[in-house]
């Protein structure tokens, strides 16, 4: 039989949150783009950092779209992976239960057998004394 495979959800989630930090900074540099630009002199420079800064606000919203898809995704596999863990534990434990109650029963079965064979010999013994 197969090793079978291990997912670390924790690992998926650490990245999900990685990702959102990294819009978050991608959102500050944005940000700071804006405050700087009157400041950047004369000519086009405001001009273009004005356009940077609308680009990645623009793609940052896809971003931010992106990431929230991901961590939904994620939190849906979590949320898998939890069930079937729990699902073969589920079955895991009640073939145990089965197999210690079948356990039970065999060792009951062979005391009531035994002890219908003593109370048939002590019927045959009373018998053939008359008494």
């Amino acid at each position: 039989m197969g090793t079978g495979y291990t997912v670390n959800t924790t690992s998926l989630a650490v990245r999900v949150g990685e990702l959102k930090a990294l819009a978050g900074e991608v959102e500050a540099a944005a940000g700071a783009l804006d405050g700087a630009s009157g400041d950047l002199g004369p000519g086009n420079i405001a001009a273009a950092a004005q356009e940077l800064a609308d680009q990645w606000r623009d793609n940052l919203g896809k971003m931010r779209d992106k990431i929230d898809k991901l961590a939904d995704n994620v939190s849906g596999a979590v949320a898998n992976y939890e069930a079937v863990e729990q699902a073969g534990a589920d079955r895991l434990r009640m073939a145990v239960d089965e197999s210690i109650a079948e356990q039970q029963l065999d060792v009951l079965r062979v005391a009531a057998a035994a002890q219908q064979a003593k109370s048939d010999q002590l019927l045959a013994d009373t018998a053939k004394t008359g008494g």
